[in-house]
């Protein structure tokens, strides 16, 4: 088993590694866990769909953007892929390939590193390619299409991922789309997939990933994303991931991790 990795780009999340004992979450992306060495228990706050049930048992959960959970694990370490909501189009029921792979499947997941996403991220080719679309082919079985977005909203969708902090109400966002507030918000729901506001305090909540090896003290990181305080960003943290910031960050300290740019300086093969 390699060693707990972490990959982020601006679209997907890809983590393997120990869950801790995370508190009820809710992520504003899709998300999908994998169990590597033993299965995972869950409980959710709402069906995503008729016929879902409200806790269970397996190796593997999907989830849409959204949905609160708590997620357990009886043994090892998780794989946890996250898929931006303005990313990508979702088809109604999205599985991981989980089910009807060998355990060589699970082996592939379990030593993925950065020589692997080098790689892809190099790769030329007529189809879409890239880590990105290589992790959606290796869980889901072919890369996901992108979503289309109006373009006012896709201006505005990008203006806060290239600046997480940003300090934007809804006002802000429809000024900038030369809408009114209830329209604004009610077009980017529906283009998004998500709130406005729960698109806001994912992103600047998600911007914590790009930050662990930073060296930042917590009041200094609340300060770069956005917040007013620690005790804000703690508290935000905790609502989105079901940890506190200090954990993810202790935990993080032999945590490799890749993103675009390359590889930090503890990242794992």
């Amino acid at each position: 088993m390699s060693s707990a990795f972490l990959y982020t780009s601006p679209d997907r999340v890809f983590y393997r590694g120990p869950l801790g004992q995370p508190r009820p979450r809710v992520f504003g992306a899709a998300v999908c866990y994998v169990g590597l060495r033993g299965p995972l228990r869950w409980t959710i706050s709402q069906a995503p769909r008729p016929g879902w049930a409200l806790e269970g048992a397996g190796d593997v959960l999907t989830l849409p953007p959204g949905v609160g959970h708590h997620i357990a694990v009886s043994q090892g370490p998780v794989l946890c892929y996250l898929i931006e909501p303005e990313s990508a189009a979702l088809p109604g029921r999205f599985e991981p390939l989980a089910v009807n792979q060998p355990e060589s499947w699970r082996e592939r997941l379990s030593t993925l590193g950065g020589a692997d996403l080098a790689r892809w991220h190099a790769a030329p080719g007529p189809l879409p390619s890239g880590p990105d679309a290589e992790l959606d082919r290796l869980l889901l079985g072919q890369p996901l299409s992108r979503r289309s977005l109006d373009a006012r909203i896709g201006a505005v969708v990008e203006r806060v991922r290239c600046d997480p902090a940003l300090a934007w109400l809804a006002a802000d966002a429809a000024a900038h789309c030369g809408l009114s507030a209830s329209r604004f918000m009610h077009l980017f729901k529906a283009e998004v997939g998500v709130g406005w506001r729960s698109f806001r305090a994912w992103k600047r909540a998600r911007g914590l990933l790009n930050c662990v090896h930073s060296g930042e003290n917590l009041t200094q990181l609340a300060l770069t994303l956005g917040y007013p305080d620690a005790t804000h960003f703690s508290h935000a943290i905790r609502q989105v991931t079901g940890l506190r910031p200090s954990d993810i960050i202790s935990g993080s300290r032999h945590l490799g991790v890749w993103s675009e740019i390359g590889v930090s300086p503890g990242a794992a093969s």
